[in-house]
């Protein structure tokens, strides 16, 4: 159990490192990820704000599962992740309909999540963390600001 946990520690980590490398330029010139048109915006800082947000969340949740806190790992999913208004609103304010898709996947992905964190078995809740990172890593292939 702790190996696969640590695993998906050291992925958020990887991927917090990816992050951390778009953010300062490090990206190679032949990144073909498309843009989303708001690098340098109010609207680009508040996304890049909401995706550290999320991050931490993950974080947060992979700690917790460590723990077997699987109620409180559950609330941040569904409170942090989840699909809301708000987040639905936020992700079709891109004028673009592949993003939007791509996020209201992502935020149902954590609302699964949070319903498979409750059932504490260790197994089920790890395959439905797995979704929630593949959308991370998808979106972040996918797009950049």
């Amino acid at each position: 159990m702790k190996i696969k946990i640590i695993g998906a520690v050291l992925m958020v980590f990887t991927f917090n490192q990816s992050l951390l490398a778009m953010d300062m330029g490090m990206m190679q010139e032949d990144d073909n990820r498309q843009s989303l048109g708001i690098k340098g915006t109010m609207q680009g800082t508040h996304q890049l704000s909401n995706m550290r947000e999320h991050l931490i969340a993950l974080s947060e949740i992979v700690q917790l599962m460590n723990t077997a806190k699987y109620d409180e790992a559950s609330k941040i999913a569904s409170e942090k992740l989840g699909l809301t208004l708000e987040k639905n609103t936020m992700c079709g304010s891109f004028n673009n309909k592949s993003f939007e898709e791509m996020g209201v996947r992502f935020h149902k992905s954590a609302d699964d999540l949070a319903q498979t964190l409750k059932t504490k078995d260790q197994k089920k809740s790890m395959v439905a963390l797995e979704k929630v990172l593949n959308g991370c890593v998808l979106c972040h292939s996918t797009f950049k600001q």
